[in-house]
């Protein structure tokens, strides 16, 4: 079996470790120099959108997977004709559009904030004004980690629009909640699924900070799975989905985005799970059945971003693993992660404030 990543970043460095005993081979093709992929298999420089380059995979692989959502989905459509595309192509569309993305939550029946299409000053002005709570101007496309996205409480109108491109924005009114969480799953060619518990997040500068599992919620759980089988069902989608929500003050689950791959917020998965999140999704998209998914203790990630801090006379028990993704320092680029594993979530929450003291 051949899988083809579009996207040589870390999480397609870790779907390759994930199943390097499984006699799978991997082509990743990757337009930057030296992605953290090439740790392990040599990565193809090209754009995603080179025709040459998109025939050889569908000449030379049975699959073809995606480790990051902005690969044009004109490429995934083109190689559909051809072969196996998992996430397909309208999924990812869809997950690349904030717009798509909350209509068809909406379509689906599950909750969001308000929100409105903003594509000029006139109609931004108009907008905020009918959100009394405060609103969030984002960029539809291509934001991530905080980009192009403006407090529109702390920012003027004009300043706003421009930052955030001046086209093909969206208004969205501010949720009061009181915690993000984000729930991991993942359907097979069959239509089965399988569920990671929800997992709580905390960030920083709109960067993703932590992730903590379990988080011990039975309504919860089950209703963020009735809400990711929805989803799926309507994508025909195969492989690992995530969905981000808001938890407001009333315990309810506010959908605030998906992402159609593997996710930060579920790399503590690797050593807190039986089977990760990145084996799921390499299993799930060569047409395995999904495995049952357990987990049995506490399980927190960390994320490095900036430069790596020195961890090795840092003499912390249960710190299982200690990634480093092998990219050059820049501010706010994530460089790796840390894990942490417990029993008892106190002292799982400890060791975090410990660590923060290194890595910040």
């Amino acid at each position: 079996m051949k899988v083809g990543i579009l996207g040589g970043g870390q999480l397609a460095m870790m779907m390759i470790q994930s199943s390097i005993e499984d006699n799978i081979e991997f082509i990743v093709v990757d337009p930057s120099d030296n992605p953290p992929a090439n740790k392990y298999v040599k990565c193809i420089k090209s754009d995603f959108d080179d025709i040459k380059m998109l025939d050889k995979l569908s000449r030379e692989c049975d699959v073809v997977t995606i480790d990051f959502e902005n690969v044009p989905s004109a490429s995934l459509k083109y190689l559909e004709r051809k072969i196996d595309v998992h996430p397909n192509s309208k999924a990812v569309e869809i997950c690349q559009d904030r717009l798509k993305e909350k209509e068809l939550f909406e379509e689906c029946k599950i909750p969001v904030t308000r929100y409105k299409k903003v594509d000029s000053l006139d109609s931004l002005d108009s907008s905020k004004k009918s959100f009394s709570n405060g609103a969030i101007l984002k960029s539809r496309f291509f934001g991530y980690d905080g980009k192009n996205q403006v407090d529109l409480d702390i920012s003027n109108l004009k300043t706003a629009f421009q930052t955030c491109g001046g086209s093909k924005l969206i208004i969205e009114e501010k949720v009061s909640f009181i915690r993000e969480l984000s729930l991991i799953g993942v359907r097979d060619k069959k239509g089965g699924t399988a569920f990671y518990p929800l997992v709580e997040n905390k960030h920083i500068n709109g960067i993703l900070h932590t992730s903590i599992a379990p988080y011990d919620d039975d309504k919860l759980q089950k209703k963020a799975q009735d809400y990711h089988n929805l989803l799926t069902d309507k994508m025909n989608y195969v492989g690992v989905l995530v969905i981000e929500f808001f938890l407001d003050n009333e315990n309810k689950l506010i959908a605030n985005e998906m992402a159609p791959r593997v996710h930060n917020s579920g790399h503590w998965t690797i050593e807190g799970a039986n089977i990760s999140q990145f084996k799921s999704h390499i299993k799930s998209v060569t047409g395995e059945n999904i495995s049952n998914i357990k987990v049995d203790k506490c399980a927190a990630m960390m994320n490095i971003l900036s430069t790596m801090p020195d961890l090795t006379t840092l003499d912390i028990p249960n710190i299982l693993k200690i990634y480093d993704y092998g990219k050059t320092e820049k501010r706010n680029r994530k460089l790796g992660h840390i894990t942490i594993i417990d029993k008892d979530k106190d002292k799982l929450l400890n060791r975090i404030k410990v660590l923060e003291k290194f890595t910040s």
